[in-house]
C-alpha cells in the first residue's frame, strides 16, 4: 500500500505549470500583443479621421441651415493645409475671413484639410458630378475679392458666384482630409456635396495592389 504522504507528494508535483511552460505562454502573449498594437493604433487614427470628417459635415449642415433661415449666401472657409489645428468657419458677414462672431470649428487630432495629391476615385464616375475644390473655386466675397470656398445660398443649395453681385449658382464640391501617421503612412477621408445639397463623408481604404477605393 502506497503511503498517504507519497500520494500527496505525487499530486503536488502534478499541479501548476513549470517555469518553461510559463515562459512559453508569456512569449506567445507578448507576440500577440506586439502584432495587435499597430492595428489598434491604426484603428484609433482612422477613428480620428472619420470623426473629423463628420465634424466638417456638421459645419456644412450648419451653414446650409443659416443660409436658408436668413435667405443669404454664406461661405464656409477652411484654413490652409499648414495650419494646426485646422480651422473651419461660417463667414456670416461675407468679408472673406473668419472674424469675431463667425462660428468657428477646430479640427483636432492632427487632421489637416488638404487637397494635395489625394487618392483618385472621387470623380464624376463615382460622385455623379464634377466637383469643385478650393484650388479651382471662383467664389467672390462682398468686396469682389476671390475667396475660394463652398457657399450655400438661400435655397440651401451649394453654390459659387463669380462676382459680388452675381447669383450664387449650384455646384458640386469635395474637400479632402488627411492624417499623417507616425510611421509615414497617410490616411485619407473626404466630404462631398452634390449640386442638390447631399452631403456625404468618404473614407479611403487602401488595397494590397496599391489601388484602393473610397467608401
Amino acid at each position: 500500500m502506497r503511503p498517504a504522504t507519497s500520494a500527496r507528494a505525487g499530486c503536488a508535483s502534478q499541479a501548476g505549470f513549470t517555469l518553461v511552460e510559463l515562459l512559453v505562454v508569456a512569449s506567445i502573449v507578448a507576440i500577440v500583443i506586439g502584432m495587435s498594437i499597430p492595428t489598434m493604433f491604426r484603428s484609433i487614427d482612422s477613428a480620428k479621421l472619420k470623426g473629423a470628417a463628420q465634424t466638417l459635415v456638421g459645419v456644412y449642415q450648419d451653414a446650409r441651415v443659416r443660409a436658408t433661415q436668413s435667405n443669404t449666401p454664406y461661405e464656409v472657409l477652411v484654413s490652409l493645409p499648414g495650419v494646426a489645428p485646422a480651422r473651419v468657419c461660417v463667414d456670416l458677414n461675407g468679408d472673406g475671413q473668419c472674424s469675431n462672431g463667425d462660428p468657428l470649428t477646430l479640427i483636432s487630432g492632427g487632421v489637416v484639410l488638404n487637397n494635395t495629391n489625394p487618392p483618385p476615385g472621387l470623380n464624376v464616375a463615382t460622385l455623379g458630378f464634377n466637383p469643385v475644390q478650393t484650388e479651382n473655386s471662383g467664389m467672390r466675397d462682398q468686396y469682389n475679392d476671390l475667396v475660394p470656398g463652398l457657399a450655400w445660398n438661400g435655397l440651401g443649395v451649394p453654390c459659387q458666384r463669380n462676382s459680388s453681385t452675381s447669383p450664387c449658382l449650384a455646384v458640386g464640391w469635395v474637400q479632402y482630409l488627411q492624417l499623417q501617421r507616425s510611421g509615414g503612412e497617410t490616411l485619407y477621408a473626404a466630404v462631398s456635396v452634390s449640386p442638390t445639397g447631399r452631403i456625404r463623408a468618404w473614407t479611403y481604404i487602401p488595397s494590397g495592389n496599391g489601388n484602393g477605393s473610397w467608401f
